[in-house]
């Protein structure tokens, strides 16, 4: 008969060696379910829950769960691919190959946890990160005018843009709510999400004398990927008014502009503009000039048609989205080449002979080019001048006695006289941006 104490030990032994044995995972097999392998191992269901990362109490044939914390992530060998089987979601498989959901989303850029049966998936290796989605749209206030409609009441347009009626009536000018009636046109401010401009790489605004195909211009590239850039036209008085004209140098140094560069065409009495324009998202003028530049309060520029000379008169949605609009032509460079299949509109003789050249160019989206020489070249030969400096799209402005160009407020080459309006380019702007 063994003594009480070599029993102890013994017992002692026996439990040592069976705590030892105690194992760290189980593999789950058929009729298995959370509560019976917990009950199974002296856990709870939440405890096993939580150490396997398990939001509900599915399970699958063949899982290997956790029974205690490890050092090390417990997981299976990540196959390259997984086809997905019945029961199985993004968090059982993240448990089963010790990845997070976060990491098989991006693997298989998937926007939601949702996976179908069938479906195969890309395992990425244990630990990798889910790769960072950087937005590509961002939020900005951009002010328009709007007309307010029959049933439109103070309350209501202002619960339709997030403000109050009296901060309407403030934003207006307006001395009492009152006077926001059917068929009027306010200015409201909305939160509208653009894309996020490319990172600018150099200055702003460059101004240089070059001489493409040995003909001497005076050069002004604009980069848009700059927030505080304003392009935007530049009139000789507050408002827009008839019979009154200015030079290019006069221009500039009223203005304060960066650079600066004559308009379109205009009546040579009156100073009328001949097509449409539009500043700070409101349309100043309209004719029938077929092409314009278009520029959005994000600074995406573009060279498009306009259907005001189809319809005789602009629409409401006509230039919608834009701040800025320059209508001029011909158009001279298209898709990097010279164009020379001009509207019919463009009939004036004299506009196709030699004579001192104007034009503004896009090279991309956010890069904008401003070209005048003394020179006289044919719309042909500024076509050519414009596609060797990398313009891919470009259009004629006014020229001969009008064309002149502007830096630092003083004129470089000044108009030889008066212009109904010029383009000017602003930097450090931080004031509203509007859009029509």
């Amino acid at each position: 008969m063994r003594s009480p104490l070599r029993l102890y030990a013994l017992l002692t032994v026996l439990l040592t060696g069976a705590a030892m044995a105690a194992p760290s995972t189980v593999k789950v097999q058929t009729g298995d379910t959370l509560f019976k392998i917990a009950t199974r191992h002296g856990l709870t269901v939440a405890r096993l829950r939580a150490l396997n990362g398990l939001k509900g109490d599915t399970i699958m044939v063949g899982q290997i769960l956790r029974l205690k914390e490890a050092t090390a992530p417990i997981r299976a060998p990540a196959p390259a691919t997984h086809t997905v089987r019945s029961g199985e979601t993004l968090s059982i498989l993240a448990g089963r190959y010790g990845v997070s959901v976060a990491a098989l989303q991006s693997a298989n850029s998937l926007r939601s946890t949702t996976i179908h049966v069938g479906q195969k998936l890309r395992v990425p290796r244990p630990g990798a990160a889910a790769a960072v989605r950087r937005p590509t749209t961002e939020v900005r206030v951009i002010y328009s005018f709007i007309r307010i409609g029959a049933r439109d009441t103070p309350e209501s347009l202002a619960r339709k843009y997030r403000t109050t009626p009296d901060a309407l009536r403030r934003l207006n000018g307006l001395s009492s709510r009152k006077h926001m009636v059917p068929g009027m046109k306010i200015l409201v401010a909305q939160r509208v999400p653009v894309p996020i401009p490319p990172r600018a790489t150099g200055k702003a605004v460059t101004f240089k004398q070059l001489r493409p195909l040995n003909i001497p211009v005076q050069l002004v590239r604009v980069d848009l990927r700059h927030r505080d850039v304003l392009v935007a036209p530049v009139l000789p008085h507050a408002g827009l008014v008839f019979g009154l004209g200015a030079r290019v140098g006069q221009l500039a140094q009223r203005s304060g502009a960066q650079a600066l560069i004559n308009g379109s065409y205009f009546h040579p009495r009156t100073y009328a503009p001949a097509g449409d324009i539009v500043m700070q998202g409101r349309m100043l003028t309209w004719g029938r000039i077929p092409m314009a530049l278009a520029i959005t309060p994000d600074n995406r520029a573009t060279i498009r048609a306009t259907t005001t000379p189809l319809l005789r008169r602009p629409l409401d949605t006509t230039w919608r989205g834009m701040e800025t609009v320059i209508a001029t032509g011909p158009r001279i460079v298209t898709g990097g080449a010279v164009h020379t299949n001009y509207n019919q509109v463009f009939r004036d003789p004299a506009l196709f002979g030699r004579a001192a050249r104007s034009a503004v160019g896009l090279s991309s989206n956010r890069d904008l080019v401003m070209v005048s020489t003394r020179v006289r070249l044919t719309t042909t030969e500024m076509g050519k001048v414009m596609t060797r400096l990398g313009v891919k799209e470009a259009l004629l402005l006014d020229g001969g006695s009008s064309a002149g160009l502007a830096w630092n407020g003083r004129a470089v080459l000044d108009s030889m006289r008066k212009v109904s309006y010029g383009i000017g380019v602003f930097t450090g702007y931080t004031g509203r941006r509007y859009a029509r």
